[in-house]
């Protein structure tokens, strides 16, 4: 037996047992079976990476995810390397080690004879040659699918002034704090890193400087050449995704944006993926997942400086949302509480400090600004949300969805407003879904069925790779539409020509999309997925509307927020049974309400008060105590019957 062989082994009957054991297998390393060692030794050896050719010089016997990882690479991993999820595929060109019973599973046959490994299952033992998959990623729509920000006083409450103080001399020998309190109209508050800056930036420019203030505290103190204006951030944490929008404070004018992968997705594709990672690693987890979207937030910030040629330190105001777990992450704090009944977070109240508190990269004494919470599920995006679409304040019937791995939900009728979260969990964004992926290049993003011909586009210049959310609902409605998925969600062989498509391969019921050099399908646990996320979403819909006594019928809008609500069907939801039975016009896509409810904040201070009015007015409903929430999901499960 080599040693391939031997550490699977291990992998293989520690897959279903207790979690500490199989971290002390990873942490170990050093095991004996039968007399057997598995030799661990200190010899590095070498690893090339395809297709940029990077070649790594590792210690044997390291974990080949744990290993990429750490060098830098971002592998797919929604379960965080336990195995079951199927996502962080490589394919072995040389040195590839036997697979795994897991990856029977997982991958297809042939897919296994072409050198495809999933890296979570191999620690590296010898020399390999490795092609990673390439993403490019495609993240445009969190950004640019927003409408404009409905008017709003402008009322930063930030300011800056140019002032020609005194000098000091012999008869006046005021402190240069009392002067520039004096000279800049009234007591004003300095932090402790402004103070050390103060002395040499008032003397080297002659005591000729611009202050700027954020409500009564001098947050930043430049000569006076070196002004380059008063700009802001609004800051949208999201699990998958981060988007960063730049502001000019003085005119209202948003000046670019910018969006790109959450990194810490390599730590799992949900919250609960993240806090089992804390868990785990304790403090040093919490380290970890608040550094890796650190560095990408300030990579945007960094880039949307330079787009419109300023310096970060310019920027001296953000406004941050997310969901709770997102934010206690940004801000460095243990979310673990809410991973667990009974759902207690840290903090749910407006939160400010200065961005040097964190490593933000902006102007060190900027003021950062973290927006308030409903719960520990429904977090600050939501209702920034709310605020966008000025829920609180119309006098209709809406439903405000944002629909994830984590389905939000916000049901408003007059000044009744009811909150909720389910856990929709990571199919609608391509995750567990066997060939499921999120919307990058290669991946198949719509379907649809025209003259018994089935029609697919994907993204980007590329070949089908996978599918994403949106393309896995739209397939999944139209063969549901030509009878191909029954209502109970089976697959059935009918005369339809595309009934061809439809194999059993590997003790698995497919339907093949593409049949191409690389093979992408849907399987029927692809479709029990699909079925159990629209369940819950629905079933949450169900309970809110009889919590608040209203059928389908008098919902007058419902508003589907977030990236993918932008780029899903509406016939498809509706067909799959995640909507209510409403009137198609009465359904849109209201882009990134998180990101304009920031913005909102972020232009008018006075938008706090309507926030912590949002959030006392708003009932939260926790689902897991509701009894009928259950009985609905169970009815859910089905799709509805064809009209």
């Amino acid at each position: 037996m080599g040693l391939w062989q031997i550490d699977n082994t291990l992998r293989e009957s520690l897959a279903t047992a207790e979690r500490p054991i199989w971290l002390l297998v990873q942490l170990g390393r050093t095991l004996s079976i039968g007399g057997i060692m598995s030799n661990t030794g200190s010899d590095e050896l070498e690893i090339t990476l395809l297709p940029s050719g990077r070649r790594l010089s590792i210690l044997r016997g390291g974990n080949l995810l744990e290993v990429l990882r750490a060098n830098g690479f971002v592998l797919e991993s929604d379960c965080n390397g336990m195995g079951t999820c199927g996502k962080c595929r490589v394919k072995f060109e040389s040195g590839a080690p036997p697979s795994t019973s897991i990856e029977a599973r997982l991958l297809q046959t042939e897919e296994i004879k072409q050198g495809w490994r999933l890296a979570c299952r191999h620690d590296v033992v010898g020399p390999a040659t490795i092609t990673l998959p390439v993403t490019q990623e495609v993240l445009k729509t969190k950004v640019q699918q927003t409408e404009p920000l409905q008017e709003t006083e402008l009322n930063p409450g930030a300011s800056v002034e140019s002032l020609n103080l005194t000098p000091p001399d012999l008869d006046d020998q005021r402190s240069d704090t009392e002067r520039l309190s004096m000279e800049s109209g009234g007591e004003v508050k300095l932090s402790l890193c402004l103070l050390r800056r103060i002395p040499s930036i008032l003397r080297s420019c002659h005591f000729k400087v611009s202050v700027v203030k954020e409500e009564g505290n001098l947050i930043d103190l430049v000569p006076n050449d070196h002004v380059q204006g008063l700009y802001g951030v609004a800051i949208d944490v999201g699990t998958s995704t981060l988007a960063v929008y730049l502001v000019d404070l003085e005119t209202g004018e948003q000046l670019s944006a910018a969006a790109s992968r959450n990194p810490q997705v390599k730590y799992g594709a949900d919250v609960i993926a993240r806090i089992h990672h804390i868990q785990e690693r304790g403090r040093q987890g919490v380290g970890e997942l608040q550094a890796v979207v650190l560095e990408a937030v300030n990579v945007l910030l960094k880039q949307l400086a330079s787009e419109v040629g300023i310096q970060t330190s310019s920027i001296y105001k953000a406004t941050v949302v997310g969901n709770p777990t997102m934010i206690h992450l940004l801000l460095g704090i243990d979310p673990s509480a809410i991973g667990h009944s009974p759902y207690v977070p840290v903090l749910c109240k407006r939160f400010s400090f200065q961005a040097d508190e964190i490593g933000l990269g902006i102007s060190p004494c900027a003021r950062v600004e973290v927006l308030p919470a409903i719960s520990g599920y429904v977090g600050a995006d939501i209702l920034a949300g709310m605020l966008s679409l000025s829920m609180r304040y119309r006098d209709l019937v809406v439903l405000m969805l944002d629909i994830g791995t984590n389905g939000e939900i916000v049901l408003a009728t007059g000044n009744e407003m009811l909150a909720c979260s389910t856990a929709a969990g990571p199919a609608l964004e391509g995750g567990s879904i066997s060939q499921g992926m999120s919307a990058l290049a290669g991946a198949i993003d719509h379907a649809q069925i025209r003259d018994k011909e089935l029609i697919y586009s994907i993204i980007g210049d590329a070949a089908a790779v996978g599918i994403c959310g949106s393309g896995l609902v739209d397939l999944i409605a139209e063969l549901r539409g030509i009878g191909l998925i029954d209502a109970s969600g089976r697959f059935c062989k009918t005369e339809h020509p595309l009934s061809s498509r439809i194999e059993r391969k590997d003790r698995q019921t497919l339907f093949l999309i593409t049949n191409g050099k690389s093979r992408v399908y849907v399987t029927q646990k692809d479709v029990r997925e699909l079925q159990l996320a629209k369940a819950a979403m629905r079933a949450g819909i169900d309970t809110l509307m009889d919590r608040a006594g209203v059928s389908a019928g008098d919902v007058e809008r419902v508003c589907i927020g977030g990236a993918f609500g932008s780029s899903m069907r509406v016939g498809s939801l509706l067909c799959v049974g995640l909507l209510p039975p409403v009137q198609r016009e009465k359904i849109v896509a209201v882009g990134n309400c998180a990101g304009q409810g920031a913005k909102l904040a972020l232009l008018n201070c006075r938008m706090r008060e309507k926030l912590e009015e949002l959030a006392s007015r708003t009932e939260h409903v926790e689902l897991s105590f509701v009894k009928s929430f259950r009985e609905s999901f169970t009815k859910h499960m089905r799709f509805p019957e064809n009209d």
